[in-house]
């Protein structure tokens, strides 16, 4: 009878502290990359309008952004402006309402002079105000990008607000004038019958 050789269990493969640092490093390195990449390649064409707000309105630290949504190709180019200001954005102060009026109108000419997006189709504004250290009081408005478009008020997920107003007092219906009988009929239906 013949034997068969019996192989050895193979080491397992254990890396040096020379080869776990290299792979550090080349992971680092690829890391910087990715992020130089789409830094240059996603956020530069947006810097110029980024730099032009941080001009027109100092401290302000703009973040500006801009595209599609992924999953609906279908959906307008849109234009996103974040930034933050020293007005509240929710202040109902006549003044105030002018200023907001004042930075969103040069926000959308900054926008239409500069082109950051071609074919952009909605310019949204997000102003925000830090009140305390974790509360901001923030506002956000959205703008067609045509000749003779009003700014719009939109929620967090971009939906526009419908601003209900109470109708003046004389569009108010008026209660009909209650009867003695109609008032006995009701009393007696709820069982506060004074009737003996």
């Amino acid at each position: 009878m013949s034997q068969v050789p019996v192989a050895e269990p193979a080491k397992p493969f254990s890396p040096s502290g020379r080869m776990i640092v290299a792979l550090m490093f080349l992971l680092g390195i690829l890391a910087t990359s990715f992020l130089y990449a789409y830094w240059t390649l996603h956020l530069m064409p947006f810097m110029p309008l980024q730099e032009a707000i941080v001009s027109e309105f100092p401290g302000s630290a703009p973040r500006v952004d801009g595209g599609q949504k992924k999953m609906h190709k279908d959906t307008p180019l849109v234009l996103r402006i974040a930034m933050k200001s020293e007005i509240d954005p929710l202040s109902e102060v006549p003044a105030d309402i002018q200023e907001m009026e004042k930075i969103r109108t040069r926000i959308a000419a900054l926008a239409e002079s500069l082109k950051p997006l071609p074919g952009m189709e909605l310019l949204e504004l997000h102003v925000y105000r830090l009140v305390e250290e974790d509360r901001i009081s923030k506002r956000s408005w959205r703008l067609a990008m045509q000749p003779g478009a009003v700014w719009a008020e939109i929620d967090e997920r971009g939906r526009e607000l419908t601003v209900q107003k109470n109708p003046p007092a004389a569009e108010l219906p008026t209660p009909a004038p209650s009867t003695d009988r109609d008032s006995a009929a009701g009393d007696a239906a709820a069982g506060n019958s004074t009737a003996p």
